[in-house]
């Protein structure tokens, strides 16, 4: 990506991904809703960005982002999340719903239906292709779609989505025209396609006892996949919504230097939950610590937080903790 290719649009989607929140909420909230909408959809295109390109866009921000040592991701995730958060939820409504256009048709054609309908009309199409169209849907509206399909076609579907890696943009197009005709609307572009990660999400969004069901099918076709899909499932700051009482257990069975590892790409919320549970004593180390923890590699700091993640799997199936999943009120225990 060369700076005289990018349109005026794709530049402002540039400068508004390497701004803080709330310089983007100043720089959208004074523009027009089609100005806005062009800049989001943009964002919704746009793939990694190079610093040097940032610097070359962004001139007047030079300083800045000559001290950031890495890149701008954007993404349909990324502009729904700047949209609402700087431009409110009614005004982003409203701009992300005319992302669809541009964005993916099979998501565009099915927005007006519910999932009841949308699971009815595809019930009887090759599980393949139910899980190709719900690769293009939002992971919470593909788990309704899925907790509406017919029980029995439920884990073969969340086995081909896990299995999807990507596909040619031309099956995508002849998809997108064969959803088209089915539920009788037009639409734009092509998209790409999740894996396993797609799976877990839309899991992650029904009910425990109902995802224990699928996975537990799955496993008996793959059970390599069916792995896969638990591990993405629990992410480290997810154990926030560990109960104190559990949570202190867990941080007895975790070694001090796998906890300070684990700490360094952790949210804020998980953080804060940490330092609640330790001694201040033991705060005050732990502190101390994380500040003389030099660069790591991604890949290691989340190999200590997948160890934390097996120690938690294990307290949860000897029954001494509980252990929330998603969104669901159930636990597993």
């Amino acid at each position: 990506m060369e700076l005289h290719n990018l349109t005026g649009p794709e530049k402002a989607a540039i400068l508004i991904l390497s701004l803080p929140t709330e310089a983007a909420s100043a720089f959208l909230s004074q523009l027009e809703d089609d100005e806005v909408e062009r800049i989001m959809t943009a964002v919704s295109h746009m793939g990694e960005v190079s610093a040097g390109l940032q610097r070359r866009v962004v001139a007047d921000f030079q300083k800045t982002l000559a001290e950031q040592s890495g890149s701008v991701v954007g993404g349909r995730e990324r502009a729904v999340e700047l949209a609402h958060r700087t431009l409110g939820d009614e005004r982003g409504d409203r701009i992300i719903a005319n992302l669809g256009r541009d964005g993916s048709g099979i998501e565009w054609t099915l927005q007006a239906f519910e999932p009841d309908f949308i699971a009815e009309t595809l019930a009887n199409e090759h599980a393949q292709t139910i899980a190709l169209i719900l690769s293009q849907l939002p992971a919470e509206r593909g788990a309704e779609v899925i907790a509406a399909l017919p029980e029995a076609r439920r884990p073969e579907v969340v086995l081909r989505i896990a299995d999807l890696d990507e596909v040619e943009s031309k099956v995508i197009d002849a998809l997108e025209e064969s959803v088209a005709e089915m539920f009788g609307d037009r639409f734009g572009a092509a998209a790409r396609v999740g894996g396993a990660n797609v799976a877990a999400l839309m899991l992650k969004r029904v009910s425990s006892a109902e995802s224990d069901r699928i996975l537990a099918l799955l496993e008996s076709e793959s059970a390599e996949i069916a792995k896969s899909i638990r591990g993405q499932m629990l992410t480290f700051n997810d154990l926030v919504d560990i109960p104190d009482r559990g949570f202190q257990i867990l941080l007895r069975e975790v070694a001090s230097e796998d906890l300070v590892v684990a700490l360094k790409t952790a949210s804020d919320e998980m953080t804060r939950k940490v330092f609640a549970n330790v001694s201040s004593r033991a705060g005050k180390q732990l502190r101390e610590e994380l500040e003389l923890l030099g660069p790591m590699k991604l890949s290691e700091v989340e190999a200590v937080q997948e160890r934390v993640i097996a120690t938690v799997r294990s307290l949860a199936d000897e029954g001494v903790i509980e252990l929330n999943l998603g969104d669901s009120d159930d636990v597993l225990v």
